[in-house]
């Protein structure tokens, strides 16, 4: 058989550092020159360590990254819960979790979408005494009761959902 068919190409002890590598032993029999060809080797394929100055500028660089981002960077559920989160970002996290409902592949994916959807709105009533949706406040009361009782239901979202529930049914009188 071609030696490079079996072997990708490398030589015995390439494939012999590849197997070291997998199992842990290699490093224990390392002769102390092989060690220090290894160090080498590792140092010689990494990136110089950043100063503190260019830290401090790659930092400044991430923030203005970040802000241009979605929601500032934040996750949906951290802008969900968060009373500062502006109403526009909310109908974007409502329209995000519609689409999710309608479009996704499985189950899981559409009533996740629902979730987002409910809760968006709920944050909506919430925080900014407004109502981003067609849907009438009993309708609202029904469909957070609904997802509340879900036992896949993050333990944050029901009580958001249950707070905003609350809202919704002396609204409904």
């Amino acid at each position: 058989m071609d030696a490079k068919k079996t072997s990708y190409g490398s030589d015995a002890r390439g494939l012999a550092e590849m197997i070291g590598m997998g199992t842990g032993g290699r490093d224990e029999e390392m002769t102390p020159a092989e060690a220090r060809e290894s160090y080498l080797a590792q140092q010689l394929g990494s990136t110089l360590p950043l100063t503190q100055e260019q830290a401090a500028k790659l930092a400044d660089v991430a923030m203005q990254f970040r802000e241009g981002l979605p929601l500032g960077g934040r996750a949906v559920g951290e802008a969900l819960l968060d009373e500062r989160t502006e109403l526009a970002e909310l109908v974007e996290i409502k329209e995000h979790g519609k689409a999710m409902s309608v479009s996704g592949e499985t189950e899981i994916e559409r009533d996740a979408g629902l979730a987002i959807y409910y809760a968006a709105i709920a944050s909506a009533l919430l925080y900014h005494g407004t109502r981003i949706t067609a849907y009438s406040y009993a309708a609202l009361v029904d469909a957070f009761g609904r997802l509340i009782d879900k036992r896949w239901m993050d333990p944050k979202l029901a009580r958001h959902l249950a707070k905003a529930r609350k809202k919704c049914k002396r609204k409904a009188r």
